[in-house]
């Protein structure tokens, strides 16, 4: 392990990047030494990916929790880079973990903003209030149907049915208007 840590600060990893990848790949050996009862010599692709199940199906957090996409990618992470250690030492020819063995995490774009309906309404009427009808008009279609400003700004005179209180969308979308609409 310190040959492994002395290639990672060559790498010049952090030192708290360096104590993750030791701790998890300490980890990894003893699953495997349990598993198989043998020492780890070199890593093979199947004992990699029965590792990543293990961390995904039955490995739980202290508190008794299945363990987090990002915890399982940081696994695998710390053994790709000691798969390129064992390479670059000769210990070991192939690489036995791909980048799309990792779990795909689809992040959440966090809006900072927050807005209510109370803070809309005053919008639309501070609009109103500066005899911007069209302005007005623009912001109503957004708001209550939901419309891209792109969509908006696209819809014609002929685009709106007011018997059947609808609207047409350039882009293929129909959208009732019959409860979003003020009369």
């Amino acid at each position: 392990m310190q040959e492994f840590k002395n290639y990672l600060q060559e790498q010049q990893k952090s030192q708290n990047t360096i104590e993750n990848y030791i701790r998890n790949i300490e980890s990894f050996k003893k699953w495997y030494a349990e598993t198989t009862s043998e020492q780890l010599q070199k890593l093979y692709r199947a004992n990699v990916l029965d590792y990543k199940s293990y961390l995904k199906n039955i490995k739980k957090t202290k508190k008794g929790q299945p363990l987090k996409a990002e915890t399982i990618n940081a696994n695998l992470s710390a053994i790709m880079k000691y798969n390129e250690f064992l390479v670059t030492i000769g210990t070991q020819t192939e690489i036995v973990l791909h980048d799309n063995d990792f779990i795909k995490i689809q992040k959440q774009h966090i809006n900072p903003c927050k807005v209510n309906t109370k803070d809309i309404e005053s919008f639309r009427q501070k609009i109103l209030e500066h005899e911007s009808k069209r302005d007005y008009a623009i912001v109503t279609i957004i708001v209550y149907i939901g419309l891209r400003i792109s969509e908006c700004i696209n819809i014609c005179m002929n685009d709106f049915d007011f018997n059947t209180k609808e609207i047409i969308i350039r882009n293929g979308k129909r959208w009732q208007s019959a409860n979003c609409l003020h009369e």
